[in-house]
């Protein structure tokens, strides 16, 4: 081994060090909104939140996984670290004098900037390039910062609505008789009212939040990966609808039971897992056409 190679090496050490020593800090310093936040996303009353906690794991381990892409010259870069540790300063201060008794937006605030703090720690110590490398196990961090309450409720409406519209047109297709009024439908012997906890949210955003990471990993096309990202909206609807229409149709015809059994209450991960698998013939479509423009030599 050379001597340039182990002085690399014990530079390597040294900021690893160092930055370990930073997110220490970092994590005292925080801690308080932070366990706030592991609060909020375990708890039962913010199902649709659960996915928070897991987003730094995948993080690091998207970091770790390229580390030998994203570390290949490490260097300091004061001027950005700076500027994005002052945004963090004044993002967590505002989080911290915010009078609200709202307090998934209050954590949001702040949340943001202690992933501001977590950037300017990585740009001292690694550098711009090294930021740059790692751009998107960086900006996944984000998706830990908590929805504000009016966006998850617009989103939660829209699920609702376009649910609704899908059911509609399962139904015309099974021949099952029905009366709809808005997010109401009046069956024989049951009415259902599609309401926000049916919406399907927290299953929407698991299938986005994998295939982000699918778009990530399998396509090279940011058009592509978009794309997938747009799919995932109408598979979410059919496949919410499904799960209504399916329920619906086995109360009516086997037991009413089953609008409020354990597949109506926890069979959110099943229909999921259907919405990803009709997600799956879309990304071999976007991988396979990706291929063709190689083969051609058209840049992506």
């Amino acid at each position: 081994m050379s001597t340039q190679t182990l002085t690399e090496n014990s530079t390597a050490f040294r900021r690893n060090i160092l930055f370990g020593i930073f997110c220490a800090i970092l994590l005292a310093v925080a801690f308080e909104p932070l366990r706030r936040l592991v609060q909020l996303s375990l708890g039962r009353a913010n199902a649709d939140l659960s996915y928070i906690v897991v987003i730094p794991f995948i993080s690091f381990v998207l970091i770790y996984w390229e580390r030998p892409r994203i570390f290949l010259q490490p260097r300091t870069s004061i001027g950005p670290a700076v500027l994005v540790f002052a945004v963090g300063v004044i993002l967590y201060s505002l989080g911290q004098m915010a009078v609200t008794s709202d307090e998934q937006t209050h954590l949001s605030v702040m949340t943001a900037g202690v992933i501001a703090l977590f950037y300017s720690g990585f740009l001292l110590i690694y550098g711009s390039p090294t930021f740059k490398a790692a751009l998107f196990p960086m900006l996944f961090l984000i998706l830990a910062i908590p929805i504000p309450p009016s966006f998850l409720e617009a989103f939660t409406n829209f699920l609702v609505r376009g649910s609704a519209a899908m059911v509609s047109l399962l139904f015309a297709l099974t021949g099952t008789p029905a009366y709809r009024e808005a997010t109401t439908f009046v069956l024989p012997r049951v009415t259902i009212d599609i309401a926000p906890e049916c919406s399907g949210i927290r299953s929407t955003l698991g299938m986005y939040i994998v295939t982000l990471l699918a778009g990530r990993l399998f396509l090279r096309s940011n058009i592509r990966r978009l794309l997938l990202l747009i799919v995932v909206v109408p598979v979410s609807l059919f496949k919410n609808a499904v799960r209504i229409v399916t329920l619906t149709l086995l109360a009516l015809h086997v037991d009413m039971s089953f609008l409020t059994g354990s597949l109506h209450q926890e069979g959110g991960v099943v229909f999921m897992m259907i919405g990803l698998l009709i997600m799956y013939p879309c990304l071999v479509l976007l991988i396979r056409s990706e291929e063709k423009d190689l083969y051609r030599g058209v840049q992506p």
